[in-house]
């Protein structure tokens, strides 16, 4: 079959939003497409395109976006880029692979990767040498169940309509869309923890990123300005929550969590996005904004926490306790393609976190009830 790929252009958004609504897939509106394109504070359309599409005589039938972050370990920057959003018509056969291909052939990136492959897509990875990583945990999550009666309903409604859900969504409407969601707050805060507004990410999150970008791992930018725009995606229906862990009078770390709904027929989750601390708080730091989110996630409308994606840390650093929560996968979401300089040490430096993937700006939003359809 004939097609074309092409840098994506805003104009194809309308396109891209129809792959999505035909792969159940979330689309944005044009404001948060053009959000999403500008891309991250620091970086220019120099960094490369924002995705690619395939098109043939019917028009766009395939995309795959290619967010781009820059990375510090030190004073020394590297360029990494996470793929998102891969939609192929069936039809359009070969285009799948022309688009990772596009991804994983990326010039002038430390490591091109993707975080959120799903049990279909996670094998085209390692054709393009993408290979499961971090090894042996490119197939864990994290999950906490808040609310059991409420992911017991959840699962009643899906087992009564078939594994998907999807007969249910398109016939009933928006469910389980909790009051809470828009009026509840955080009922309890482990010692040192903090809830700190959008409009707090200040100069004490520069502070501390200047010291975490100085104790030997390789991040992701994580200034004020970096965080406050990753926290405004237009499409957002409620703010994301910041929880600052505050040592010896100074932010010594913090969890940031969105709110997700993942179809119609889902209960609301918070999703933690980011979990990091200074070396000497971590391991009073994470547990104790592990803790505030799950003892407040219920009474915020969330029937689940999330943590989907670990690294080999954090990973020990929710052991104990924690570890009811975590979850084997039959498939790992986790691929990475390193540039053939990269050294091991590079490699193992990298304290990876959603953060560094697309679950921010690919999840599902709550729907306002002004905006949730009404069930006929």
């Amino acid at each position: 079959m004939d097609f074309r790929v092409r840098p994506f252009d805003l104009k194809d958004h309308k396109a891209v939003n129809a792959l999505c609504d035909w792969a159940w897939w979330p689309s944005r509106s044009l404001e948060s497409w053009a959000w999403l394109t500008a891309g991250t504070p620091g970086l220019d359309s120099a960094t490369g395109p924002v995705g690619w599409v395939c098109e043939d005589e019917h028009g766009v039938e395939a995309f795959l976006g290619n967010f781009s972050q820059r990375f510090w370990q030190g004073d020394e920057t590297f360029l990494g880029a996470t793929g998102h959003t891969l939609l192929v018509n069936p039809r359009m056969r070969g285009a799948g692979r022309d688009l990772l291909r596009r991804l994983a052939n990326q010039d002038d990136r430390f490591a091109r990767y993707v975080f959120n492959a799903n049990d279909r897509s996670a094998p085209m990875y390692q054709h393009h040498a993408m290979n499961p990583w971090p090894e042996p945990l490119a197939s864990v999550k994290y999950v906490w169940r808040t609310d059991w009666t409420g992911v017991a309903s959840e699962r009643a409604l899906r087992w009564f309509n078939g594994l998907s859900g999807h007969a249910a969504s398109r016939r009933g409407g928006e469910r389980f869309n909790s009051d809470r969601l828009w009026s509840g707050g955080l009922t309890w805060l482990a010692d040192g923890v903090s809830e700190i507004p959008m409009s707090g990410v200040d100069d004490a999150f520069d502070r501390l990123w200047d010291r975490l970008r100085q104790d030997g791992r390789l991040l992701a930018s994580r200034d004020a300005a970096s965080l406050r725009w990753r926290c405004a995606d237009p499409d957002l229906t409620r703010a994301p929550l910041m929880l600052g862990f505050e040592a010896d009078g100074e932010l010594a770390g913090y969890l940031l969590a969105f709110f997700s709904k993942g179809s119609e027929v889902e209960r609301p989750a918070l999703e933690i996005v980011d979990l990091i601390a200074l070396r000497d708080h971590e391991a009073r730091a994470v547990p104790a904004l592990v803790q505030t989110l799950i003892g407040s996630a219920r009474a915020l409308g969330a029937a689940r926490v999330r943590l989907p994606m670990v690294n080999p840390r954090m990973d020990e650093l929710l052991s104990g306790p924690f570890a009811v929560a975590r979850r084997t996968y039959g498939h790992n979401h986790c691929h990475v393609r390193w540039a053939p300089e990269v050294e091991d040490d590079l490699k193992a430096a990298w304290f990876a976190t959603p953060y560094d993937g697309d679950y921010s700006f690919c999840l599902r939003p709550p729907p306002r009830p002004a905006l949730v359809r009404v069930a006929a």
